[in-house]
Protein backbone atom coordinates (compact mmCIF):
# COMPACT_ATOMS: atom_id res chain seq x y z
CA UNK A 1 0.00 0.00 0.00
CA UNK A 2 2.75 2.22 0.98
CA UNK A 3 4.29 1.84 -2.82
CA UNK A 4 1.26 2.64 -4.42
CA UNK A 5 1.05 5.87 -2.34
CA UNK A 6 4.60 6.67 -3.62
CA UNK A 7 3.71 6.08 -7.25
CA UNK A 8 0.80 8.38 -7.28
CA UNK A 9 2.56 11.02 -5.51
CA UNK A 10 5.20 10.51 -8.20
CA UNK A 11 3.42 10.01 -11.15
CA UNK A 12 1.08 13.64 -9.94
CA UNK A 13 4.51 15.37 -9.54
CA UNK A 14 5.77 14.63 -12.95
CA UNK A 15 2.35 15.60 -14.38
CA UNK A 16 2.69 19.02 -12.65
CA UNK A 17 5.89 19.41 -13.46
CA UNK A 18 5.19 19.08 -17.40
CA UNK A 19 2.29 21.40 -17.35
CA UNK A 20 4.19 24.16 -14.87
CA UNK A 21 7.08 23.66 -17.84
CA UNK A 22 4.34 23.79 -20.94
CA UNK A 23 3.23 27.28 -19.27
CA UNK A 24 6.53 28.72 -18.31
CA UNK A 25 9.82 28.11 -20.94
CA UNK A 26 12.26 30.82 -19.17
CA UNK A 27 15.73 30.16 -17.43
CA UNK A 28 17.20 29.85 -13.91
CA UNK A 29 20.10 31.75 -13.27
CA UNK A 30 22.20 30.72 -10.45
CA UNK A 31 24.62 33.01 -8.88
CA UNK A 32 28.31 31.77 -6.79
CA UNK A 33 30.06 34.62 -6.04
CA UNK A 34 31.05 36.54 -9.38
CA UNK A 35 29.75 34.04 -11.55
CA UNK A 36 26.58 34.15 -12.63
CA UNK A 37 25.07 30.82 -14.89
CA UNK A 38 22.46 30.49 -16.72
CA UNK A 39 20.36 27.63 -17.27
CA UNK A 40 17.41 26.65 -19.15
CA UNK A 41 14.32 25.57 -16.95
CA UNK A 42 13.57 22.25 -19.09
CA UNK A 43 17.10 20.53 -17.84
CA UNK A 44 17.27 22.43 -14.25
CA UNK A 45 14.07 20.40 -13.59
CA UNK A 46 16.31 17.26 -15.32
CA UNK A 47 19.23 17.59 -13.44
CA UNK A 48 17.18 18.14 -10.57
CA UNK A 49 15.11 15.27 -10.36
CA UNK A 50 18.54 13.08 -11.39
CA UNK A 51 20.17 14.47 -8.41
CA UNK A 52 17.71 13.55 -6.26
CA UNK A 53 17.32 9.85 -7.32
CA UNK A 54 21.18 9.43 -7.45
CA UNK A 55 21.14 11.27 -3.82
CA UNK A 56 18.69 8.39 -2.78
CA UNK A 57 20.01 5.76 -4.05
CA UNK A 58 23.49 6.59 -2.52
CA UNK A 59 21.98 6.95 0.54
CA UNK A 60 20.07 3.93 0.83
CA UNK A 61 23.61 2.07 -0.20
CA UNK A 62 25.79 3.18 2.33
CA UNK A 63 22.74 2.84 4.98
CA UNK A 64 22.75 -1.04 3.38
CA UNK A 65 26.32 -1.38 3.98
CA UNK A 66 25.77 -0.20 7.58
CA UNK A 67 23.15 -2.55 8.26
CA UNK A 68 25.01 -5.36 7.15
CA UNK A 69 26.61 -6.33 11.03
CA UNK A 70 22.80 -5.89 12.35
CA UNK A 71 21.33 -8.12 9.11
CA UNK A 72 24.49 -11.02 9.78
CA UNK A 73 23.41 -10.97 13.91
CA UNK A 74 20.03 -11.36 13.26
CA UNK A 75 20.84 -13.95 10.43
CA UNK A 76 22.74 -16.21 13.09
CA UNK A 77 20.24 -15.34 15.69
CA UNK A 78 17.76 -16.99 13.55
CA UNK A 79 20.13 -19.64 12.69
CA UNK A 80 20.65 -20.75 16.33
CA UNK A 81 17.24 -20.40 16.80
CA UNK A 82 16.24 -23.29 14.30
CA UNK A 83 19.44 -25.71 15.35
CA UNK A 84 17.59 -25.13 18.99
CA UNK A 85 13.97 -26.54 17.31
CA UNK A 86 16.03 -29.14 15.39
CA UNK A 87 17.14 -30.69 18.46
CA UNK A 88 14.35 -30.19 20.43
CA UNK A 89 12.13 -32.19 17.72
CA UNK A 90 14.83 -34.87 17.77
CA UNK A 91 15.14 -34.61 21.75
CA UNK A 92 11.30 -35.54 21.73
CA UNK A 93 11.47 -37.84 19.06
CA UNK A 94 13.94 -40.20 20.59
CA UNK A 95 12.36 -39.54 24.20
CA UNK A 96 9.18 -41.19 22.84
CA UNK A 97 11.46 -43.95 20.96
CA UNK A 98 12.94 -44.77 24.15
CA UNK A 99 16.43 -43.64 23.42
CA UNK A 100 16.67 -42.09 26.85
CA UNK A 101 20.49 -40.93 26.53
CA UNK A 102 19.93 -39.44 22.93
CA UNK A 103 17.03 -37.60 23.97
CA UNK A 104 19.03 -36.19 27.44
CA UNK A 105 21.88 -35.02 25.27
CA UNK A 106 19.36 -33.26 22.68
CA UNK A 107 18.11 -31.12 25.24
CA UNK A 108 21.36 -30.49 26.92
CA UNK A 109 21.44 -28.71 23.46
CA UNK A 110 19.02 -26.84 23.18
CA UNK A 111 19.78 -25.58 26.62
CA UNK A 112 23.88 -24.51 25.77
CA UNK A 113 21.78 -22.59 22.78
CA UNK A 114 21.25 -19.03 23.85
CA UNK A 115 18.80 -18.28 20.99
CA UNK A 116 16.44 -21.29 22.70
CA UNK A 117 14.20 -19.08 23.63
CA UNK A 118 10.66 -20.97 25.30
CA UNK A 119 12.36 -24.27 23.84
CA UNK A 120 14.36 -24.43 26.95
CA UNK A 121 11.47 -24.84 29.28
CA UNK A 122 10.54 -27.96 27.57
CA UNK A 123 14.24 -29.04 26.89
CA UNK A 124 14.66 -29.07 30.95
CA UNK A 125 11.49 -30.89 31.30
CA UNK A 126 12.37 -33.37 28.65
CA UNK A 127 16.26 -33.30 29.98
CA UNK A 128 14.77 -34.12 33.42
CA UNK A 129 12.77 -37.20 32.75
CA UNK A 130 15.17 -39.05 30.34
CA UNK A 131 17.59 -38.53 32.87
CA UNK A 132 15.16 -40.15 35.25
CA UNK A 133 14.49 -42.72 32.93
CA UNK A 134 17.94 -43.54 32.97
CA UNK A 135 18.46 -43.24 36.60
CA UNK A 136 20.75 -40.52 36.93
CA UNK A 137 19.70 -38.83 39.51
CA UNK A 138 22.42 -36.63 40.22
CA UNK A 139 21.36 -35.49 36.49
CA UNK A 140 17.86 -35.77 37.30
CA UNK A 141 17.91 -32.99 39.97
CA UNK A 142 20.26 -30.72 38.33
CA UNK A 143 17.67 -29.82 35.61
CA UNK A 144 14.82 -30.49 38.14
CA UNK A 145 16.89 -27.16 39.82
CA UNK A 146 16.98 -25.04 36.88
CA UNK A 147 13.01 -25.90 36.48
CA UNK A 148 12.44 -24.90 39.98
CA UNK A 149 13.43 -21.32 38.64
CA UNK A 150 10.53 -21.19 36.39
CA UNK A 151 6.95 -19.55 37.32
CA UNK A 152 4.82 -21.55 39.36
CA UNK A 153 2.86 -22.58 37.07
CA UNK A 154 5.14 -24.80 35.12
CA UNK A 155 6.37 -26.59 37.78
CA UNK A 156 3.53 -29.27 37.68
CA UNK A 157 5.79 -31.28 35.49
CA UNK A 158 8.75 -31.19 38.70
CA UNK A 159 6.49 -32.38 40.79
CA UNK A 160 5.27 -34.83 39.04
CA UNK A 161 8.35 -36.39 38.63
CA UNK A 162 9.27 -35.98 41.87
CA UNK A 163 6.25 -37.48 43.37
CA UNK A 164 6.52 -40.26 40.96
CA UNK A 165 10.24 -40.76 41.97
CA UNK A 166 8.73 -40.92 46.31
CA UNK A 167 6.29 -43.07 45.57
CA UNK A 168 9.07 -45.53 43.50
CA UNK A 169 11.32 -45.13 46.64
CA UNK A 170 8.14 -45.42 49.09
CA UNK A 171 9.04 -42.21 50.69
CA UNK A 172 5.69 -41.59 50.84
CA UNK A 173 5.88 -37.63 52.88
CA UNK A 174 7.81 -36.38 50.00
CA UNK A 175 5.52 -38.07 47.72
CA UNK A 176 2.30 -37.06 49.31
CA UNK A 177 4.13 -32.89 49.09
CA UNK A 178 4.57 -32.88 46.05
CA UNK A 179 0.89 -34.48 44.96
CA UNK A 180 -0.78 -31.83 46.92
CA UNK A 181 1.67 -28.96 45.04
CA UNK A 182 1.01 -30.16 42.03
CA UNK A 183 -2.86 -30.89 42.56
CA UNK A 184 -3.03 -26.86 43.38
CA UNK A 185 -1.90 -26.22 39.57
CA UNK A 186 -4.17 -28.81 37.92
CA UNK A 187 -6.19 -30.47 40.37
CA UNK A 188 -7.83 -32.53 37.11
CA UNK A 189 -4.88 -33.74 35.79
CA UNK A 190 -5.49 -37.68 34.55
CA UNK A 191 -1.74 -38.61 35.29
CA UNK A 192 -1.80 -36.90 38.96
CA UNK A 193 -4.97 -39.27 39.77
CA UNK A 194 -2.98 -41.98 39.02
CA UNK A 195 -0.34 -41.35 41.06
CA UNK A 196 -2.68 -40.21 43.74
CA UNK A 197 -4.47 -43.44 43.41
CA UNK A 198 -1.10 -45.53 43.68
CA UNK A 199 -0.78 -43.84 46.70
CA UNK A 200 -3.91 -44.22 48.45
CA UNK A 201 -3.43 -47.65 47.27
CA UNK A 202 0.44 -48.31 48.91
CA UNK A 203 -1.72 -46.37 52.14
CA UNK A 204 -4.55 -48.87 51.91
CA UNK A 205 -6.92 -46.40 51.97
CA UNK A 206 -9.93 -47.69 50.38
CA UNK A 207 -12.19 -44.68 50.13
CA UNK A 208 -9.73 -42.72 48.41
CA UNK A 209 -8.79 -46.19 45.90
CA UNK A 210 -12.73 -45.80 45.06
CA UNK A 211 -12.93 -42.36 44.49
CA UNK A 212 -9.63 -42.08 41.67
CA UNK A 213 -10.27 -45.30 40.08
CA UNK A 214 -13.90 -44.26 39.58
CA UNK A 215 -12.28 -40.75 38.21
CA UNK A 216 -10.01 -42.32 36.07
CA UNK A 217 -12.58 -44.58 34.82
CA UNK A 218 -14.56 -41.53 33.72
CA UNK A 219 -12.13 -39.82 31.57
CA UNK A 220 -10.72 -43.14 30.10
CA UNK A 221 -7.63 -43.12 31.73
CA UNK A 222 -8.12 -46.30 32.76
CA UNK A 223 -9.65 -49.82 31.38
CA UNK A 224 -12.64 -51.55 32.81
CA UNK A 225 -10.86 -54.39 34.23
CA UNK A 226 -7.96 -52.27 36.12
CA UNK A 227 -10.84 -49.97 37.42
CA UNK A 228 -12.68 -53.52 38.66
CA UNK A 229 -9.42 -54.69 40.26
CA UNK A 230 -8.66 -51.58 42.25
CA UNK A 231 -12.59 -51.48 42.96
CA UNK A 232 -12.45 -55.04 44.02
CA UNK A 233 -9.57 -54.35 46.65
CA UNK A 234 -10.87 -51.66 47.95
CA UNK A 235 -14.27 -53.43 48.91
CA UNK A 236 -12.25 -56.26 50.44
CA UNK A 237 -10.20 -53.53 52.86
CA UNK A 238 -13.71 -51.85 53.78
CA UNK A 239 -14.85 -55.38 54.52
CA UNK A 240 -11.69 -56.45 56.60
CA UNK A 241 -12.02 -52.97 58.33
CA UNK A 242 -15.66 -53.99 59.58
CA UNK A 243 -15.16 -54.67 62.97
CA UNK A 244 -18.76 -54.79 64.08
CA UNK A 245 -22.48 -55.19 62.45
CA UNK A 246 -23.05 -51.88 62.03
CA UNK A 247 -19.89 -50.98 60.26
CA UNK A 248 -20.53 -54.57 57.86
CA UNK A 249 -24.17 -53.10 57.04
CA UNK A 250 -22.67 -49.88 56.07
CA UNK A 251 -19.95 -51.47 54.33
CA UNK A 252 -22.57 -53.74 52.15
CA UNK A 253 -24.42 -51.07 51.00
CA UNK A 254 -21.08 -49.56 48.87
CA UNK A 255 -20.51 -52.85 47.19
CA UNK A 256 -22.30 -53.64 44.33
CA UNK A 257 -24.48 -56.14 43.85
CA UNK A 258 -22.76 -58.06 41.21
CA UNK A 259 -19.60 -58.34 43.21
CA UNK A 260 -21.57 -59.40 46.22
CA UNK A 261 -23.12 -62.76 44.74
CA UNK A 262 -19.70 -63.18 43.14
CA UNK A 263 -16.26 -61.87 43.94
CA UNK A 264 -16.98 -60.80 46.89
CA UNK A 265 -19.65 -63.31 48.20
CA UNK A 266 -17.72 -65.84 50.25
CA UNK A 267 -15.21 -63.38 52.07
CA UNK A 268 -18.85 -61.38 53.28
CA UNK A 269 -20.07 -65.00 54.07
CA UNK A 270 -16.62 -65.26 56.15
CA UNK A 271 -17.11 -62.00 57.45
CA UNK A 272 -19.88 -62.63 59.03
CA UNK A 273 -19.19 -65.43 60.67
CA UNK A 274 -16.17 -63.90 62.34
CA UNK A 275 -18.16 -61.08 63.72
CA UNK A 276 -19.99 -63.88 65.44
CA UNK A 277 -23.03 -62.99 63.42
CA UNK A 278 -24.27 -66.44 62.55
CA UNK A 279 -27.53 -66.22 61.85
CA UNK A 280 -26.45 -63.68 59.10
CA UNK A 281 -24.00 -65.97 57.75
CA UNK A 282 -26.40 -68.54 57.39
CA UNK A 283 -28.73 -66.35 55.45
CA UNK A 284 -26.23 -65.38 53.35
CA UNK A 285 -25.60 -68.61 52.11
CA UNK A 286 -28.76 -69.62 51.60
CA UNK A 287 -29.61 -66.68 49.72
CA UNK A 288 -26.21 -67.31 47.45
CA UNK A 289 -25.14 -70.91 47.55
CA UNK A 290 -27.72 -71.90 45.39
CA UNK A 291 -26.89 -69.02 42.50
CA UNK A 292 -23.11 -69.70 42.55
CA UNK A 293 -22.73 -73.11 44.30
CA UNK A 294 -19.70 -72.02 45.70
CA UNK A 295 -18.09 -74.56 47.98
CA UNK A 296 -16.52 -72.36 49.79
CA UNK A 297 -19.68 -70.50 51.04
CA UNK A 298 -20.57 -74.06 52.95
CA UNK A 299 -17.74 -74.07 55.49
CA UNK A 300 -18.94 -70.50 56.31
CA UNK A 301 -22.06 -72.51 56.82
CA UNK A 302 -21.26 -75.27 58.49
CA UNK A 303 -19.24 -72.86 61.24
CA UNK A 304 -21.60 -71.24 61.64
CA UNK A 305 -24.54 -73.33 62.28
CA UNK A 306 -22.26 -75.39 64.98
CA UNK A 307 -23.59 -72.46 67.49
CA UNK A 308 -27.53 -72.61 66.55
CA UNK A 309 -29.48 -75.00 68.71
CA UNK A 310 -30.53 -78.63 67.69
CA UNK A 311 -34.09 -77.28 66.05
CA UNK A 312 -31.58 -74.72 64.39
CA UNK A 313 -28.87 -77.38 62.64
CA UNK A 314 -31.70 -79.82 61.76
CA UNK A 315 -33.51 -76.89 59.77
CA UNK A 316 -29.68 -76.55 58.63
CA UNK A 317 -29.44 -79.80 57.35
CA UNK A 318 -32.61 -79.91 55.53
CA UNK A 319 -31.88 -76.70 53.56
CA UNK A 320 -28.38 -78.05 52.72
CA UNK A 321 -30.15 -81.57 51.83
CA UNK A 322 -32.56 -79.30 49.95
CA UNK A 323 -29.55 -77.91 47.99
CA UNK A 324 -28.22 -81.82 47.28
CA UNK A 325 -31.60 -83.00 45.48
CA UNK A 326 -31.02 -79.74 43.10
CA UNK A 327 -27.09 -81.49 42.42
CA UNK A 328 -27.24 -84.73 43.86
CA UNK A 329 -23.37 -85.20 42.27
CA UNK A 330 -21.86 -82.44 44.32
CA UNK A 331 -18.96 -83.75 46.25
CA UNK A 332 -18.05 -80.65 49.06
CA UNK A 333 -22.01 -80.51 49.84
CA UNK A 334 -21.96 -83.79 50.71
CA UNK A 335 -19.01 -83.46 53.02
CA UNK A 336 -20.55 -80.32 54.52
CA UNK A 337 -23.32 -82.68 54.89
CA UNK A 338 -21.15 -85.15 56.65
CA UNK A 339 -20.01 -82.62 58.89
CA UNK A 340 -23.47 -81.16 60.03
CA UNK A 341 -24.88 -84.73 60.91
CA UNK A 342 -21.74 -85.45 62.60
CA UNK A 343 -22.48 -82.45 64.74
CA UNK A 344 -26.03 -83.88 65.14
CA UNK A 345 -24.48 -86.81 66.08
CA UNK A 346 -26.39 -88.51 63.47
CA UNK A 347 -23.73 -90.96 62.62
CA UNK A 348 -25.23 -93.01 59.80
CA UNK A 349 -26.57 -90.02 58.10
CA UNK A 350 -22.72 -88.63 58.10
CA UNK A 351 -21.26 -91.97 57.52
CA UNK A 352 -23.71 -92.05 54.32
CA UNK A 353 -22.67 -88.97 53.16
CA UNK A 354 -19.01 -88.81 53.53
CA UNK A 355 -18.92 -91.97 51.87
CA UNK A 356 -20.60 -90.27 48.77
CA UNK A 357 -18.75 -87.78 49.06
CA UNK A 358 -14.95 -90.12 48.41
CA UNK A 359 -16.42 -92.08 46.06
CA UNK A 360 -17.40 -88.86 43.77
CA UNK A 361 -14.08 -86.71 44.89
CA UNK A 362 -11.58 -88.02 47.35
CA UNK A 363 -10.53 -85.23 49.79
CA UNK A 364 -8.30 -85.66 53.16
CA UNK A 365 -11.03 -83.88 54.83
CA UNK A 366 -13.64 -86.36 54.27
CA UNK A 367 -11.62 -89.11 54.93
CA UNK A 368 -10.54 -87.09 58.08
CA UNK A 369 -13.88 -86.45 59.22
CA UNK A 370 -15.06 -90.30 58.17
CA UNK A 371 -12.97 -92.05 60.49
CA UNK A 372 -14.23 -89.88 63.06
CA UNK A 373 -17.69 -91.28 62.32
CA UNK A 374 -16.23 -94.78 62.24
CA UNK A 375 -13.96 -94.56 65.91
CA UNK A 376 -18.10 -93.34 67.37
CA UNK A 377 -19.65 -96.19 66.02
CA UNK A 378 -16.89 -98.27 67.34
CA UNK A 379 -15.38 -99.42 64.04
CA UNK A 380 -11.64 -98.40 64.49
CA UNK A 381 -10.11 -100.51 61.81
CA UNK A 382 -12.03 -99.50 59.02
CA UNK A 383 -11.28 -95.46 60.54
CA UNK A 384 -7.48 -96.92 60.87
CA UNK A 385 -7.69 -97.27 57.10
CA UNK A 386 -8.95 -94.09 56.57
CA UNK A 387 -5.99 -92.37 57.66
CA UNK A 388 -3.63 -94.61 56.76
CA UNK A 389 -5.47 -93.35 53.15
CA UNK A 390 -4.97 -90.11 54.12
CA UNK A 391 -1.09 -90.58 54.58
CA UNK A 392 -0.51 -91.99 51.53
CA UNK A 393 -2.59 -89.38 49.65
CA UNK A 394 -0.37 -86.58 51.39
CA UNK A 395 2.70 -88.66 50.85
CA UNK A 396 1.83 -88.69 47.24
CA UNK A 397 1.19 -84.87 46.92
CA UNK A 398 4.31 -84.53 48.42
CA UNK A 399 6.39 -86.64 46.30
CA UNK A 400 4.64 -84.79 43.05
CA UNK A 401 5.81 -81.38 45.00
CA UNK A 402 9.30 -82.57 44.87
CA UNK A 403 9.43 -83.57 41.74
CA UNK A 404 7.55 -80.39 40.29
CA UNK A 405 10.83 -79.05 42.04
CA UNK A 406 13.09 -80.63 40.43
CA UNK A 407 12.09 -80.63 37.11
Amino acid sequence: MKAVVWIVVLFAAAVGIVLTSGIYTGNVYIVVGQVMMRVNLHAFILGLVLFVVTLYFLIKFIVGLMNIPARMQRFGTARKGRQAAVALNSAGLAFFEGRFEKAEQEAAKVLENKEAGDNRNLALMLGAHAADQMENFELRDHYLKDIEKLPNKQQLSRYLLLAESALGRRDYPTALENLNAAARIHPNLSRLARLQLRYAFDHGDAEDVLEKSEKLMKVGAINDFEAEQYQSWAYRRLLAEASDAAGLKTCLKRIPEALKADELCVAIAEKYERLGLYTEAVKWVRQYYPQNRRPELLEAFVESVRFFNERGQQKAIDLADSWLKDKPDDAPLLMYLGQLAYGRSLWGKAQSYLEASIALQPSIAARLMLARVLDETGQPQKAQEQRKLVLEAVSEEERHAALEQHS
